[in-house]
């Protein structure tokens, strides 16, 4: 399970969640993973501990406004994950019912458009462009996660730096009814949110926030 990336989505085997759910925690800890293993849904990568013996993978379950949002952290052992995956990509992204919210707006056709805007202004570009976040979350699971305000959370996968400054660039140029925020992704794993890396190429910083699987530190 090295290859698993921050961001990255797993699912539990039957016996792995069996052990989650005999674990001592709180009852409203306690509703929220029961109704995540009886729907068999997916639990996020986190930031890994560096030292884990025996080896653990860290995962995270952010939990829907029926729970209050909460936030719930597991470890997990390799053999209790099942199979990787990822959040849906933009192409993939469904009419969700928090899409009302803005009038006018037809999702389908509206990030058809941005995945068109974001690929021909930064050429050559075919990379996923995978939805996390309050809309990625709510796709997944069928639960209230978007508020008003919430943001588009983009996880875009770049192959270099040249490409990750043409993405930067071709995702501020979008234009929609919610703001874009998110990451560049790149093959080691490693991940900079797309906004601070445009106001670095633009000189407007003199240091980037990295993060990886396992740390988060600055680089000029």
């Amino acid at each position: 399970m090295n290859a698993l990336q921050r961001n990255g989505l797993v699912w539990l085997t039957t016996s792995g969640w069996d052990r989650v759910l005999a674990s001592d925690c709180d009852v409203q800890a306690l509703s929220i993973l029961h109704h995540w293993a009886l729907r068999a849904l997916p639990l996020v990568v986190c930031r890994q501990r560096v030292e884990n013996f025996p080896p653990t993978i860290s995962l995270g379950l952010p939990a829907p406004s029926v729970w209050d949002r909460r936030k719930l952290a597991l470890e997990v052992t390799p053999d209790e994950v099942d199979r990787a995956g990822w959040f849906p990509t933009l192409e993939q992204l469904k009419q969700l019912k928090q899409f009302e919210q803005f009038e006018q707006f037809e999702p389908r056709e509206a990030f058809a458009a941005a995945i068109n805007k974001i690929r021909s202004n930064a050429a050559g570009f075919d990379g996923p462009i995978q939805v996390y976040g309050s809309f990625g979350w709510e796709a997944l699971t069928d639960m209230s996660y978007v508020r008003p305000g919430s943001d588009l959370d983009l996880r875009v996968l770049v192959p270099d730096h040249g490409m990750a400054a043409a993405v930067s660039r071709a995702l501020n140029a979008l234009q929609l009814p919610m703001r874009v925020d998110g990451e560049l992704a790149f093959p080691d794993g490693s991940a900079i949110a797309w906004r601070e890396y445009l106001q670095w190429t633009e000189r407007k910083v003199d240091r980037m926030l990295v993060k990886s699987r396992t740390s988060v530190v600055f680089i000029e």
